[in-house]
């Protein structure tokens, strides 16, 4: 049995306790337990009352499960919606205070498993402060860690909705392509980069009806030589992007397939580069430029 499926139905089952506990006269509320990103076991006595999100797309899932009041200390670049960018901030990517996260007294510390550094987590579980690891690799993950903060906050019937909406609008982006076009999604320009196959862009990418180029090294965001590069052949180039200025860097560079015929897209970057609620307009512009590309002559 695989560990996402595992942990599909260790939520679901302690959905189904948490309910049955709210449903019975004369019954105690049970324990909140849910299992996280990094298959930890996470149990509340009570709904959260008090939360810290150390990435932005946590704080975005909160608002979407309608969880938002309940933030007390977020970090820098926090700022969707709107009302996130009022909350106290407790670091940046540059740094985050242990300090300043204690002083909020949280009862609940809602972390990014490849964004939080390791030694604040270590240390907020010697401090005995409830933490629950995000991690979305898979499309699938953003709506079950929906439904995980829904419960931890009290709000499983908000988190239920904002997860359903989110899986049905997944569900009709999703394309086949008559021709498979061979995707290079560029991270950096200087080094070159690119995302390995477990990063959900990639998951995308291939939701869309591409195949991501490089999906097959071996680490999260690996370095393309140019010969690399050659011997690929991308038929579209993508970049999340404030603007098209990254697309100058390859004027001129026609031995691409994708220079050539003018197949370079800039995507929005928050909602792509975020595995929160709006992941699936990031994947909708993904589609989308896939799609012009394939009808181009």
């Amino acid at each position: 049995m695989g560990v996402v499926r595992l942990r599909r139905i260790c939520s679901f089952l302690a959905y189904l306790l948490t309910m049955v506990a709210l449903l019975s006269p004369g019954t105690a509320l049970a324990a909140l337990e849910v299992t996280d990103d990094a298959g930890n076991t996470v149990t509340l006595e009570a709904p959260a009352e008090r939360i810290v999100a150390l990435a932005p797309h946590i704080v975005e899932m909160l608002y979407a499960v309608e969880a938002g009041e309940r933030l007390v200390g977020v970090l820098q670049g926090s700022d969707y919606p709107e009302a996130a960018k009022q909350v106290s901030r407790v670091g940046s990517y540059r740094g985050i205070a242990l300090e300043a996260i204690m002083a909020r007294e949280p009862d609940l510390v809602v972390t990014w498993r490849s964004g939080t550094p390791r030694s604040v987590v270590e240390r907020l579980n010697a401090l005995g402060v409830p933490v629950y690891e995000s991690e979305p690799r898979h499309l699938d993950d953003v709506a079950e860690d929906l439904r995980d903060l829904g419960r931890l906050t009290g709000h499983s019937k908000a988190s239920a909705q904002a997860a359903e909406a989110f899986e049905s609008r997944l569900a009709a982006s999703r394309q086949t392509l008559k021709e498979t076009p061979r995707v290079f999604y560029q991270l950096g320009h200087n080094p070159l980069t690119t995302l390995g196959d477990e990063h959900i862009i990639t998951q995308a990418i291939r939701h869309c009806g591409g195949k991501p180029l490089f999906a097959n090294r071996s680490v999260l965001v690996p370095e393309i030589g140019r010969e690399a590069l050659i011997e690929a052949r991308p038929e579209v180039i993508l970049s999340a992007a404030r603007s098209d200025d990254w697309q100058r860097a390859w004027q001129g560079q026609d031995w691409l397939p994708a220079v050539r015929e003018g197949h370079l897209y800039t995507l929005d970057p928050d909602p792509i580069s975020r595995p929160g609620p709006r992941l699936v307009e990031g994947i909708e512009q993904v589609c989308q430029a896939l799609e012009r590309a394939s009808q181009s002559p």
